[in-house]
């Protein structure tokens, strides 16, 4: 029988598949288990790597490869726990064929980071037994969950071009400095962050009562508290700050004083262009006993009391914005003492109620001009004060200045107008004057900072005949840091007040320096002098004073 050619190459071909069947039968019934595995190919290109799945036999005695580190961390399949894994075995890198580092062959077919010495960076060589193996050195083992596996050490997760050396780590960046490593951090309180301090001071003053006769200096001890609190919203914004203080002089029993003040602010951002404001204020504070609206005898200081509510919002249209503003302040003073006479100083007492409007246009981002127009009226508790005066007044200001913001070094607003006011009493001459209202901020340079400051208004008064009194007040502060944690700051000021219709000018000159070493962000040493000069056209009432305060301010 005549047999084709080709039917010894077919019958050749299908034995060797029927043993190789038989084979894997074999092994299955023999308890061998089924896996699932990527192994790395050759490093070489264009020599194929495993297939997923393969079954391999393991060589006799295969080569011991070097250590090399791994170009990428491990995956998640094999560095996590054997919980987290997809399998129950391990897999080990090819360690037959050998592949050079840096390459970047390294996934063709296998695990990401694979490296011949694995995760954690040492050779094991083949375990003893009848575990699975291939022709190409990859060897598998069964994982023990009793037993963790080798921490892993960290790796370069930058891959390079085949051809090209290993890349270099990019370089370590130094963290950026803090603005004020010495600032308190304050206190988180949910949404708000808490900032309190508590200051305790020692020092002499050489003029307590602040008197031309009479002057008697003495030591004092001053104990100051205070609390602000920022909200941290992502919009709208509260703002609070409380500030109390008590001076308690040794010598002069009736010199002691209380001083403090307290602002409550928020504002509600009604939509981009919108936002609605409210303010809450109240103050503290004690007059001489030589001042000029205090009857004549008194020997001790007078408390008195600022509030103020304000509400209001702005309207923006593109870059010009329109702002609206009521305003309720009230004045109240307390009783004064002469020679044992309590007087009775409630005509003093006056609420005024204004409004302003302000309309102003962006010019460049870092210069808006405004107008503003403001009218204001003055109601006292009483309508004869004890001359006799009806004092009730009405009031309108007119105003035209600029915020600015001149390449982040000048910053501010500042304005010049015209202010104007009638009485009811037809006997008190109504007043008009210019007034000027500016408060600028220059950074000389990152360590020295200038605060200039300037106000003026038309005050009240009790001396009778006269309206009132035009007040002018400017203060500039020079602040320094040699250190960042040592700081020196010197003030400068002046006020002034013309009364109205009598012959009376006060001047009063202000300058002091302070001192502050921060020994950390909890606690800071100050140490401060000013000196006080008040002048009038009156004799027998000039006089001066000098303090020297030295304490530890604690900010926890």
């Amino acid at each position: 029988m005549t047999r084709r050619p080709d039917t010894r190459f077919v019958a050749g071909w299908i034995a060797r598949l029927a043993a190789a069947g038989l084979a894997g039968v074999a092994w299955a019934a023999a308890g061998g288990m089924s896996a699932r595995a990527q192994i790395l190919g050759s490093q070489t290109p264009g020599t194929p790597g495993a297939l997923d799945g393969e079954l391999r036999i393991r060589p006799a005695s295969p080569p011991l490869p070097r250590a090399e580190p791994a170009l990428r961390p491990p995956d998640a399949e094999s560095a996590g726990p054997p919980a987290s894994r997809r399998s129950g075995i391990r897999r080990t890198p090819n360690t037959a064929l050998r592949r050079e580092t840096g390459s970047g062959q390294n996934r063709p077919g296998g695990f990401a980071g694979a490296s011949p010495a694995g995760a954690s960076g040492i050779v094991r060589p083949p375990a003893p037994g009848n575990a699975p193996g291939d022709l190409t050195g990859t060897r598998f083992e069964t994982i023990r969950p009793d037993i963790a596996p080798p921490p892993a050490r960290p790796s370069a997760t930058t891959l390079v071009a085949p051809g090209l050396p290993p890349a270099a780590p990019p370089p370590l960046r130094r963290p950026r400095p803090e603005d004020d490593p010495y600032a308190p951090l304050g206190i988180r309180a949910g949404s708000l962050i808490l900032r309190p301090a508590i200051e305790i001071d020692g020092g002499y003053d050489t003029n307590a009562q602040r008197t031309s006769r009479n002057r008697r200096g003495s030591a004092f001890w001053r104990t100051e508290g205070e609390l602000n609190a920022t909200s941290d919203w992502s919009r709208h914004q509260f703002d609070l700050g409380l500030r109390g203080a008590y001076t308690a002089f040794t010598g002069v029993s009736n010199a002691n004083r209380p001083e403090g003040e307290a602002r409550l602010g928020l504002r509600l951002d009604a939509s981009r262009d919108q936002t609605i404001e409210t303010t809450l204020t109240a103050r503290i504070d004690t007059e001489r006993p030589g001042s000029a609206n205090l009857p004549g005898g008194v020997s001790e200081r007078v408390p008195y009391y600022n509030l103020g509510a304000s509400l209001g919002g702005t309207q923006r249209f593109g870059r010009t914005s329109l702002a609206l503003r009521t305003t309720a302040e009230r004045a109240l003073y307390e009783d004064a003492r002469a020679g044992g006479v309590t007087i009775s100083q409630e005509a003093r007492n006056v609420t005024t109620y204004g409004a302003r409007a302000r309309l102003g246009h962006e010019i460049t981002p870092g210069l808006a001009p405004f107008a503003e127009a403001g009218i204001d009226t003055r109601r006292h508790d009483l309508r004869l004060d004890q001359s006799g005066y009806e004092r009730d007044s009405r009031g309108l200001t007119l105003r035209a200045g600029s915020s600015f913001e001149l390449e982040r070094s000048l910053t501010g607003e500042a304005s010049l107008g015209y202010t104007f006011r009638a009485y009811e009493d037809a006997r008190l001459r109504a007043l008009r004057a210019p007034v000027l209202d500016a408060a600028l901020t220059w950074s000389i340079s990152p360590l020295t900072t200038l605060n200039l400051r300037a106000q003026s208004e038309i005050a009240e008064t009790t001396i009778a005949g006269s309206s009132g009194a035009l007040t002018y007040r400017g203060t500039a502060t020079l602040t320094h840091a040699f250190l960042r944690n040592f700081t020196a700051t010197a003030t400068l000021g002046i006020a002034r007040a013309d009364y109205d219709r009598v012959n009376r000018e006060e001047t009063t000159l202000t300058a002091g320096l302070r001192l502050e070493y921060r020994f950390s962000r909890l606690l800071a040493a100050r140490a401060s002098y000013a000196f006080e000069r008040y002048s009038v056209n009156t004799p027998g009432e000039n006089y001066q004073a000098h303090t020297m305060l030295l304490g530890l301010r604690l900010t926890p």
